[in-house]
């Protein structure tokens, strides 16, 4: 029997439970690692199925197991605004996550040229994305991968020591 590729594909709502268990595990995975960037209120059940709902959320999958998750779209939180972005049509990438029984060997690099591939498709000219400070496996792949580091912003609504996030952005061509 072969082995399918990964492929991401738009979540549907038979996934949604699936889609929550990654993203616990995933939170339960960083607070062991000190890392505080999510919490109840974001992201939580209830924005994964308002991402369902607008084509946002997509899954990336191989054998027709869910691998992670990710949301796609146009929306950048305030804090953006004084950061000084150099593309002029971005698509910004939230909540990625990858199960963590199926981290390592290179899928989180693999996920985020999936998400590029999606965004050069449907005609975005860059890739925008924050990454907590403190998220060095994170803060790593994207710097690995060529996103340019834009600036720092401050979410006040984080755990204190937990508020400053790393913008990054890519140019496609």
């Amino acid at each position: 029997m072969q082995t399918k590729q990964l492929e991401l594909i738009v979540a549907t709502e038979s996934m949604l439970e699936t889609i929550n268990s990654i993203y616990i595990r995933c939170r339960k995975q960083l607070e062991a690692e000190g890392i505080l960037q999510w919490d109840d209120r974001y992201p939580n059940k209830e924005y994964f199925q308002q991402c369902i709902d607008k084509n946002e959320l997509y899954v990336l999958i191989r054998d027709e197991e869910i691998l992670g998750h990710v949301v796609l779209n146009e929306f950048q939180d305030e804090e953006w605004n004084a950061v000084p972005w150099v593309g002029n049509k971005p698509l910004i990438i939230h909540s990625l996550m990858i199960d963590p029984e199926a981290q390592g060997g290179g899928l989180g690099g693999e996920f985020v040229k999936r998400c590029e591939q999606i965004a050069s498709d449907q005609g975005y000219d860059s890739i925008r994305l924050d990454a907590y400070l403190g998220n060095e496996k994170a803060v790593r792949l994207y710097k690995k991968l060529g996103y340019q580091l834009r600036g720092n912003i401050f979410f006040t609504t984080k755990p204190e020591g937990h508020q400053e996030y790393l913008c990054f952005e890519k140019q496609l061509s």
